[in-house]
Formats: structure tokens, sequence, C-alpha cells
């Protein structure tokens, strides 16, 4: 957890949902690039509170097309400690936006 650089900001991410995978140690964001681009290795900045926010590393990026939805969508993988995909669960991430950055702590 660490304040928000927003010198590195290079976009804004839509969280439409969220859910995980424990199985296979994977959370997921389900949503839609609203500003910028996404990158592999860049971070969604999870806003905690006014001065903290949990930056989650992007290790994947898939493209998803949901029945009935005319926009595609954007499925962002974690693959995380089971303590971190726990916590992310626990926060019941959607219907928010987070920043995309370069950097972040793991």
């Amino acid at each position: 957890m660490t304040n928000m650089n927003t010198q590195n900001k290079q976009g804004v991410f839509e969280i439409v949902s969220s859910f995980a995978i424990k199985r296979r140690d994977e959370f997921y964001f389900l949503g839609q690039i609203k500003e910028g681009k996404l990158q592999v290795g860049w971070y969604l900045n999870i806003v905690l509170n006014s001065s903290l926010v949990l930056t989650i590393r992007i290790d994947t990026i898939e493209d998803i097309e949901i029945t009935g939805e005319k926009a595609p969508y954007k499925l962002i993988i974690h693959n995380g400690e089971q303590e971190v995909i726990d916590l992310l669960l626990g926060m019941s991430i959607e219907n928010e936006y987070a920043d995309v950055t370069i950097t972040g702590e793991d």
C-alpha cells in the first residue's frame, strides 16, 4: 500500500466487477478502459481512502465478449498470494474507477 504518484498515470480503468479463482491464486478485474492505456507489468491503483492506495500488478490482460453486450470488456488478471486475494475479495471491488500507473508496490 502506498500513496499514489499521479505523475506516472497512464490511464483510467472502470472496474465493473471483480472475482477470484482461488485454486489458481488469481484475482480478476472485469471492466473497460476509460482513458489512456493498459499494459502488462503496470498497476491498478485501488483507493482505500484519501491518502492510501493499494497497487495491484497487472499480470495478464484478456479481451472479453459477453453475450448481449455490444462493447467488449478487458479482463485484468493479478497473480497473487492467498492473503492478497482474500483482501481483494473482501473489498467487493465493483463499479469504481482505478488509475493505471507504470509503477507501484507488489
